[in-house]
């Protein structure tokens, strides 16, 4: 037995390391709500709520909407922390960077919208500012994550829908979830080395096949507006 399991051990180690952080602060986002705080601070049917205005707004314009709640972007801050986010994520699609990142930390009492350079026309300063303070503000004050974020995901939405005009040409549907193929290779390759090991004995399937879709490849513009609540 202790042959089998060294072996095994050296096996999973090598195929699966472990999956973390896109950097070693800011979280891998995935299409299009990111509830991250502990604990949530979204019921499962409001994320859904709010995925579908950014779901419209990607399926008829190509921009995309991040949502990404977070306990605390410390030690960087919520401007640096949004930023890096976005950058690493790539919010937006290439070539457009049609993007837009809101970040809500919830034990900073701190929101930010962060916009892509294909948006800055649409989504000054000025305009998300009073979209944070108008509509996001009056209820994060009142630990009501839900109405500020929907509202503030809807009105962002609804400019882009207004004003922007989206590239010509075919707009693919956004994959909300796509194939896994490294978790694919990795069940595999643990498959036919568990049956070199156990002589065909034992039959082992490892990795999560499907998972959420990611953003595209857009780039920050540095643009956007921050508050308190």
């Amino acid at each position: 037995m202790r042959r089998t399991l060294l072996p095994l051990c050296l096996a999973l180690a090598v195929l699966c390391p472990g999956v973390g952080m896109a950097t070693a602060d800011v979280p891998t986002l995935y299409l299009y709500v990111n509830d991250l705080a502990s604990p949530h601070a979204l019921l499962n049917f409001e994320a859904r709520d709010i995925e579908g205005i950014c779901y419209q707004v990607d399926f008829e314009t190509t921009a995309e909407i991040a949502v990404l709640i977070v306990n605390t972007t410390l030690p960087q801050g919520i401007n640096g922390f949004a930023e890096e986010a976005f950058r690493v994520n790539g919010i937006g699609k290439p070539g457009q960077d049609n993007g837009v990142l809101i970040v809500v930390s919830t034990d900073e009492r701190a929101w930010r919208i962060e916009v892509g350079y294909g948006l800055q026309a649409i989504l000054t300063a000025p305009v998300v500012g009073r979209i944070g303070r108008d509509l996001m503000e009056p209820n994060l004050t009142v630990d009501n994550y839900y109405d500020a974020v929907y509202d503030g995901t809807e009105a962002v939405g609804q400019l882009i829908l207004d004003k922007y005009v989206p590239p010509t040409g075919e707009r693919p549907t956004p994959d909300l979830i796509v194939v896994n193929w490294r978790a694919v290779a990795i069940g595999i390759g643990i498959f036919i080395l568990l049956s070199v090991i156990t002589k065909g004995r034992i039959l082992f399937w490892f990795g999560n096949i499907f998972t959420r879709g990611g953003f595209s490849g857009g780039r920050s513009g540095g643009g956007g507006a921050r508050g308190k609540f």
